[in-house]
């Protein structure tokens, strides 16, 4: 079951462990969201057989993979959640949850219950430390909850071997410092709160040295694809490069540094060991104790108020200084390992036995400019 772009390639993750058994057939279906903009072109555009949501809701599955909640109550099979980003990272807001609630996206009842029931078979977790804040927030999931470790991250440590091939995928000259510009969706994101001062940094980069290649969360694009690139027109001209938004891991795998916010890409690219220069965020949006904290505590911060190769400079010099695993270790006590462990939990979920091989993190796909 797919929501949105943003979950879809994680229900991916999930589905390529599987799929190339001859035993199964997969199919997929468009969830109701808010932010369901694209998914039925993109998954037609992936060949797969994808079936209305009314037909989804009156079907018996064998296993249902989603990475959001909407409307997954209706469906007939167990269920399995997972996350569609760096796990336990993100508050609630208090139109959700009430103020002070601390709430935490995906871990608290209203995402894995609906009226007091359980939705889920089993809640992927990433992290043995999360369990603590689902026993608080959602205390039935508990015993459903299967640490399994983050497939994204393994994938991404999979793909150091292809990062020249993917600076060329993103027409990046050798010799030139790739600066990866992420923004995740909503006012208080990069581009939301900071707009003309990254621009205004960016236009200050020697243009025979640096290559900015920016890519957005794919709840941006909902404003359409016609209008965001209209409003970067300007940038465009000066030479920005915008990235395809389900192709961001390819571009964190090629990057030098990358600029972003409390996205969840900023996070990754910390805990992959990329050098990372954070815009600052309001409080009350991050969870505590979590990964994207930790990266708010040891990273540098951009500023207006400063040239940006110095500040970049700077970003390389703080990971040199301070290693990247204690990050990567926040995002997953399992590293390496997601694969052949959530493949294994999807067998037994579905009471069969698990065929040999295609058990590891695959390198992710390339990343894919947008052409204007």
């Amino acid at each position: 079951m797919v929501h949105t772009l943003a979950s879809a390639g994680h229900v991916l993750d999930a589905v390529e462990l599987m799929e190339c058994d001859q035993r199964l057939q997969v199919v997929f279906a468009q969830a109701p969201d808010l932010f369901s903009n694209g998914v039925q072109e993109y998954l037609r555009g992936l060949g797969a057989v994808v079936i209305p949501w009314d037909q989804a809701t009156e079907t018996d599955f064998d296993l249902i993979v989603a990475a959001d909640c909407a409307g997954v109550h209706k469906l007939h099979g167990p269920v399995v959640a997972l996350a569609h980003g760096v796990m336990n990272n993100k508050l609630a807001p208090a139109a959700l949850g009430g103020p002070a609630s601390g709430l935490v996206v995906g871990l608290g009842s209203p995402w894995l219950t609906w009226y007091g029931r359980l939705v889920p078979a089993m809640v992927a977790v990433s992290h043995r430390d999360v369990i603590p804040v689902l026993a608080r927030q959602c205390p039935q999931a508990v015993p459903v909850a299967t640490v399994v470790g983050d497939l994204c991250l393994d994938r991404l440590a999979a793909t150091a071997s292809r990062r020249r091939a993917y600076r060329r995928s993103l027409d990046v000259p050798d010799g030139r410092t790739l600066v990866a510009v992420s923004s995740t969706w909503g006012p208080e994101s990069l581009l939301g709160r900071s707009w003309r001062t990254l621009f205004d940094l960016l236009d200050g980069l020697p243009q025979e040295n640096y290559e900015v290649r920016l890519v957005m969360h794919p709840g941006v694009w909902c404003h359409g694809r016609r209008q965001i690139l209209s409003w970067l027109r300007q940038q465009l001209r000066s030479g920005l490069r915008v990235v395809e938004p389900m192709t961001w891991r390819g571009l964190v795998a090629a990057a030098d540094v990358l600029i972003g916010d409390h996205g969840s890409v900023t996070t990754y690219a910390a805990a992959a060991g990329v050098p990372v220069l954070r815009a600052s965020s309001p409080p009350g949006c991050t969870a505590p104790g979590s990964a994207t904290e930790l990266l708010a505590g040891t990273t540098p911060a951009l500023t207006a108020h400063q040239p940006l190769p110095a500040q970049l400079d700077a970003a390389g010099r703080a990971r040199r200084e301070a290693s990247h695993l204690p990050i990567a270790a926040a995002v997953t006590s399992e590293p390496g390992r997601a694969a052949p462990l959530l493949r294994t939990h999807l067998y037994r979920l579905l009471a069969m036995s698990v065929p040999s091989g295609g058990d590891e993190a695959m390198p992710v796909d390339p990343p894919t400019l947008i052409d204007h």
